[in-house]
C-alpha cells in the first residue's frame, strides 16, 4: 500500500506532541541453546517497536507495516509460522514490528495492539490483521453519519469513535480485554505519540514509500513487499 503523509494531519490535530522516549528492556545476554524458544522472548526497540527473538541475534529484520494494508496482512497469514519456526525460534534472526501508519483508522488499530503491553502485541497484532477484511468492510459500508464523526472532536474522541464502529471491543474482548481497557489505551498520549513517530521516522529518515517494507540490520531491503520475496534473502544470511 502506498504511503500519504496523512499522518502530517493527524499530527497537526495534537495528537504527535513530539517523539516519546521510549524505554528499551536491556539485552541481556543469554545462551541461545537449542532448548531455548525465542519465540517467547518480546522487547521493545528504541524506537518504540515490538521485537520478538534473541535481542542478540546477528540479524534484525524490521516490518514497517499498516493495519489497513491488504499486502501487510497477507504477509503475516504467510510469514507467520514459517518465520517464526526457520529463522527466530533458534535465535538467528529476532523480528520487530513497526508502524507506518495511513490514516486515522491505521492510527487507531495500532494504538488497540498495544493495549496489554509487550507480551501482548504479537497476540493483538495477528488478530486485527487476521480479521482485516472484516472490519474493514464493516467501516466501509458505515453510514454517512458515521463516517462523518471520524473527522469531528479531540483525536482521542475520533479513534474511539473508529474503534467502536470497525468492532475492535469485540477484537479485544476475545484477546481477554474489557471495554474499559480498551478505552485506556486509546487515550494513551504516549501510545499515539510513539506510533506516529515511528511512521515519521519511516517516512522521513528511511524514505520508504509503501507497506509493508522491511529492513534486516538497519537496511533497507528494496522492493520486496511479500513473504515469497523475503525469505529467500533471509535464508541467504550468513550464519
Amino acid at each position: 500500500m502506498k504511503f500519504a503523509s496523512i499522518y502530517l494531519a493527524i499530527a497537526a490535530t495534537g495528537a504527535a506532541a513530539g517523539v516519546a522516549a521510549i524505554a528499551t528492556t536491556p539485552a541481556t545476554a543469554q545462551s541461545s541453546t537449542q532448548s531455548t524458544d525465542w519465540t517467547q522472548r518480546v522487547t521493545m526497540s528504541d524506537k518504540g517497536g515490538h521485537i520478538m527473538g534473541n535481542p542478540l541475534a546477528k540479524h534484525r529484520l524490521t516490518e514497517y507495516m499498516s493495519y489497513t494494508c491488504s499486502h501487510c496482512a497477507k504477509f503475516e497469514m504467510e510469514a507467520n509460522a514459517p518465520l517464526k519456526s526457520g529463522f527466530v525460534k533458534n535465535g538467528h534472526v529476532s523480528f520487530e514490528v513497526r508502524n507506518l501508519v495511513l490514516n486515522s483508522i491505521d492510527l487507531t488499530a495500532a494504538i488497540v495492539a498495544r493495549c496489554g503491553g509487550r507480551t501482548k502485541f504479537f497476540g493483538n497484532h495477528r488478530a486485527l490483521l487476521s480479521s482485516q477484511a472484516s472490519w474493514m468492510k464493516t467501516l466501509q459500508t458505515s453510514s454517512p453519519e458515521v463516517m462523518k464523526g471520524f473527522d469531528e472532536g479531540t483525536v482521542p474522541e475520533r479513534i474511539k469513535k473508529i474503534a467502536k464502529a470497525a468492532g475492535f471491543y469485540g477484537v479485544m474482548q476475545k484477546r481477554g480485554f474489557s471495554a474499559g481497557q480498551v478505552d485506556t489505551c486509546l487515550a494513551d498520549q504516549k501510545a499515539q505519540d510513539t506510533v506516529l513517530a515511528m511512521t515519521k521516522y519511516a517516512a522521513e529518515t528511511l524514505k520508504l514509500t509503501g507497506t509493508p517494507s522491511f529492513t534486516i540490520n538497519n537496511k533497507t531491503v528494496d522492493r520486496v513487499h511479500s513473504w515469497d520475496n523475503l525469505r529467500p534473502i533471509l535464508t541467504a544470511l550468513p550464519k
